[in-house]
Formats: structure tokens, C-alpha cells, sequence
């Protein structure tokens, strides 16, 4: 019964407080991204269908294309030959930073595809590391073969950016996710420090 009532007593503070330590969630869905470079070009003769290139939102809208989809179909693409593409780059503003616990992605099964992040505390880029090329046909989800759970990762982003090396020079991706909590702003770890420590007092003058 006391338990209960030292709950109540703490109030708003401690609820207010601990909410910030939510379950990991899309951190990237639907945050903006932006393109940059030059896409939905193909080297002449290149024996492809020049498809639509998708819109920039879709890299984080939460869906992904049916395994081995070809390439450019429905897709942010890219011919890294083609003048003005061979530094391509997408980026996803999270709009605040966030403890990334984990990461997947679709994007074309024969290249290799690069992970960056801005780290807010050191105002810098830092490279994560890449996907590698891997079996299969077109869009293949990463990591392979689960393709249905995250890569177990942790790091801490304000944007994500998202580039491509080596294989073809066909380049695509269809989906990106992040998976992660927000980083708790100080007044919030101030204010669950203070809520801890008065819970703490109460437990001891209540043994008393």
C-alpha cells in the first residue's frame, strides 16, 4: 500500500521523466530526405528501361518492394557513370538525435551501399560501414537472408546518408529504416535523477 502511495506522491515528475526512455521505434519514418546529384539518368546504350526515379520521401516511408523487383522500378536510382552522378547521395534529416539500436534496408542485391552519420556531439560525419554485395536479383533487403529483422548497431544520429561503391555503377535504393529511442534532453535526465532520489528518501523514512 505505502509502494502505491509514494507512486502517487512522486506525481508528474517521475512519469514525465521516465517517458523519455521509450521501445525502440522507426526513428526514420517519413523524416525528410533530400537527393543529391544527378538521378534517373542511364549511360547511352544501356539496355534498361529509364523508370521513374521515386520520390525522395519514399527512402523512410516504411515500405518495401516486393523482393527482386528490378532495380530502378519504383526505386531512388542512379548511373554512376553518367556525368554528375558518380557522388550520389541521400539524406535523411531525423529532426533531433536518436540512440539507433538497429538498421535494414533495400537496395540493389550486386553493390556495395554506404552508411554515414552526422553525431551531434562531435558536429561531424562518421562513417558507419556499407552493405555488401550480395546473391540474388534486384532490390534484395539487407541484412540477408533475414530480411525481416534489424542489424543490431548502436550509435547515436541527427541525419542519416546514405551512398553506393563499387559493383556495376547501377545503383538504387527503395527503403531505409533506423530503429531507435530519442536522446533524453538534460532537464529530462535532471528531472528522473530527482524523482529517483525522492523516491529513494521515501523508501528509507517509510523503513524508518
Amino acid at each position: 500500500m505505502w509502494t502505491k502511495r509514494l507512486l502517487l506522491s512522486l506525481g508528474p515528475a517521475l512519469l514525465m521523466a521516465t517517458s523519455a526512455f521509450a521501445i525502440p521505434f522507426n526513428v526514420t519514418l517519413n523524416k525528410p530526405a533530400t537527393l543529391a546529384g544527378v538521378f534517373g539518368v542511364l549511360r547511352p546504350a544501356s539496355g534498361w528501361a529509364t523508370n521513374p526515379v521515386a520520390p525522395a520521401g519514399s527512402i523512410d516511408d516504411g515500405v518495401f518492394r516486393p523482393e527482386s523487383t528490378t532495380w530502378n522500378d519504383g526505386s531512388i536510382w542512379w548511373d554512376a557513370t553518367v556525368a554528375g552522378s558518380g557522388n550520389n547521395t541521400i539524406t535523411i534529416d531525423l529532426q533531433g538525435a536518436y540512440n539507433i539500436t538497429g538498421i535494414i534496408t533495400q537496395a540493389d542485391n550486386n553493390d556495395d551501399y554506404e552508411i554515414d552519420y552526422f553525431n551531434p556531439y562531435l558536429s561531424s560525419w562518421v562513417g558507419l560501414g556499407y552493405w555488401p554485395a550480395i546473391g540474388g536479383w534486384g532490390l534484395t533487403t539487407r541484412p540477408y537472408p533475414d530480411q525481416v529483422t534489424p542489424y543490431p548497431i548502436s550509435f547515436t544520429a541527427s541525419e542519416i546518408r546514405l551512398s553506393a561503391f563499387q559493383g556495376d555503377g547501377y545503383y538504387s535504393y527503395s527503403e531505409f529504416e533506423a530503429f531507435g529511442e530519442p536522446v533524453p534532453e538534460p532537464s529530462t535526465v535532471v528531472l528522473l535523477g530527482a524523482g529517483l532520489v525522492a523516491a529513494g528518501r521515501r523508501l528509507r523514512s517509510r523503513r524508518q
